[in-house]
């Protein structure tokens, strides 16, 4: 039984990340919260009063040692006898929808984003078996892995494929391997990035399986702004107004999406709609070179 996989915490963790640990674990498998969870709760509160103390925590870790060697060799023999030989598969890529600002994509900047995905399981590393595992062959295809269907063969429902199934399997995990939990992840937004582009984190997508990698996070980029409309390197904005305030020499003042207020002179008098043209005050693309603003005036009576 490994007392840092039941906790959740690395070999070297201080007395305060096992305190920690221990307190979130007891709270998430209390059988008041969590029924069914008695057996595993009562073996949180042994990992914790074991490695909790000096003298108990190094005569464990001695004891430790020797039991994961062991149980590395079980499991080896159990794989080679039914002929089965774990195979690391890459976990899926996850795709999201980000929403930024115009002024986010026109400076860059930094962004966090939330989101839940499949993490490997820290009790039983991701293999859904632990020491208390028994392991025994499919019944179903009788060991081979596969079923005939028809005149071909498919991989085994039962035991997906693998010719075994497990009794007994992970207690956190219920032998899925990886539990699903949320998952904070900070990003660069660059400069002048385009609405649809991908923002990739490497790692960030779900756990693999059989220690494989864990797959990609790509973020869609989506701009949140209502007022500003882009296209290209161009942004277009709609302005209602007085008629009597669009007066040749008048000056009618916008707020920029870059947080600044734009003061505009009207060239003539705006009698029905009209489109206003300010150079160098639209978006940029990822080489610098800026856009332009098209204002789209409206007189109102």
């Amino acid at each position: 039984m490994d007392f840092y996989k039941i906790l959740g915490v690395a070999r070297d963790a201080t007395p305060e990340e096992i305190k920690k640990a221990f307190r979130e674990k007891a709270k998430k498998f209390h059988p008041d919260r969590n029924k069914g969870s008695q057996e595993f709760f009562k073996k949180i509160i042994l990992a914790y009063e074991t490695l909790i103390d000096p003298e108990k925590r190094r005569k464990y870790d001695i004891k430790l040692q020797k039991e994961i060697s062991l149980l590395d060799n079980a499991l080896s023999k159990v794989y080679h006898a039914l002929g089965y030989t774990p195979v690391k598969k890459r976990g899926k890529d996850i795709y999201k929808k980000v929403f930024i600002s115009l002024k986010e994509g026109y400076l860059g900047s930094k962004k966090t984003i939330y989101y839940t995905r499949k993490e490997k399981c820290s009790i039983c590393e991701g293999t859904g078996v632990t020491e208390n595992s028994i392991v025994k062959e499919c019944k179903s295809c009788l060991g081979k892995g596969l079923i005939k269907k028809g005149f071909i063969k498919i991989p085994c429902i039962k035991c997906e494929g693998k010719g075994f199934q497990v009794l007994n399997p992970c207690v956190s995990c219920g032998g899925k391997g990886y539990i699903r939990k949320e998952t904070r992840k900070t990003f660069k937004i660059p400069e002048g990035i385009k609405e649809g582009d991908h923002i990739k984190i490497k790692g960030g997508g779900h756990c693999g399986k059989n220690g494989g990698d864990y797959g990609d996070l790509y973020l869609v980029v989506k701009f949140q702004e209502e007022d500003f409309q882009l296209k290209g390197k161009d942004i277009y904005k709609t302005v209602y107004s007085s008629s009597k305030d669009l007066k040749k020499g008048d000056v009618i003042s916008i707020h920029h999406f870059l947080g600044n207020m734009l003061s505009i002179e009207i060239p003539e008098d705006i009698k029905s709609e009209k489109i206003l043209r300010i150079k160098g005050r639209g978006y940029k693309d990822k080489k610098g070179y800026v856009g332009d603003l098209f204002l789209k005036v409206i007189p109102i009576d």
